[in-house]
């Protein structure tokens, strides 16, 4: 099990969505001002592990917010610069982007990132060369499986480990809503997202298997009371089973490659 937040703030506007009015901004700033607080008060009261993947922007914009989770001995991971889509990069503006994101990363936290969320879940044809060269171990971009796996890339199984999300374990595609500049119904009910969040959750414990459940959520989003409030009704629940390990991102790729080098004797 692992709690994953893709602490966007104003990034996800200016980068994915490509609007700068002081309206947008303040819904990311938001994420900021209230939602990482709250989100790690809960993780603190559970004594729950976490990784933020944090966009370059986002850790410049808010270096405060941003040490706090690092200083909580949560995970960093890289989530872009200005959680730039890399579909719509050049080669060179990919490399770029994520150049920034590692520099600002390690400037406010300390540490390099390990690990590598894209902007939006979506990749290029080049972003997994440019991972490898820059020493990325894992990626969380992809959606094929219910537990890591390696990568593979224009045909080629590469070093990179994938642990993968699901957009039915993401909390934006339930609850973003916007206008422009494109209209986004969200606002679900937190009921409806927990009828999905712990089903999926119980159907995986059910199997008795190595399955990985990867909760994907937004600070600006999450952060909201009743939506704290959700979270809070689903850690409870998953707390009270037995045999559940909450670990963090880079954790959980470190026991895949151990498992497949015990699988054949080598990493």
């Amino acid at each position: 099990m692992s709690l994953t937040f893709d602490f966007d703030a104003e990034s996800a506007w200016l980068g994915s969505f490509k609007v700068d009015t002081p309206s947008a901004l303040s819904r990311g700033a938001y994420g900021a001002n209230e939602g990482v607080p709250r989100i790690l008060d809960l993780l603190d009261k559970y004594q729950l592990p976490a990784t933020f993947f944090i966009p370059g922007d986002t850790a410049d914009r808010h270096p405060q917010e941003t040490k706090a989770i690092a200083a909580a001995g949560h995970e960093i991971g890289h989530h872009g610069y200005c959680h730039e889509p890399p579909p719509g990069l050049t080669l060179d503006e990919e490399r770029e982007m994520i150049e920034r994101g590692i520099d600002a990363l390690e400037r406010q936290t300390g540490q390099r990132p390990r690990g590598y969320r894209s902007p939006a879940w979506e990749l290029s044809h080049n972003t997994y060369a440019l991972l490898a060269e820059y020493g990325i171990e894992y990626d969380a971009s992809q959606l094929a499986a219910d537990r890591p796996y390696w990568v593979s890339d224009k045909g080629e199984r590469t070093g990179i480990v994938e642990v993968p999300g699901a957009w039915e374990l993401c909390d934006s595609s339930l609850f973003m809503f916007a206008f422009s500049p494109v209209y986004l119904r969200g606002l679900a009910a937190p009921s409806h997202a927990m009828e999905l969040w712990r089903g999926d959750f119980d159907g995986m414990y059910a199997e008795n298997s190595d399955a990985t459940y990867v909760l994907t959520m937004h600070p600006q989003i999450i952060g909201r009371h009743h939506r704290m409030q959700l979270l809070e009704q689903l850690i409870q629940h998953m707390v009270s089973q037995d045999g559940v390990w909450f670990a963090q991102m880079g954790d959980i790729a470190d026991d895949f490659r151990a498992r497949e080098a015990a699988k054949t004797g080598s990493a």
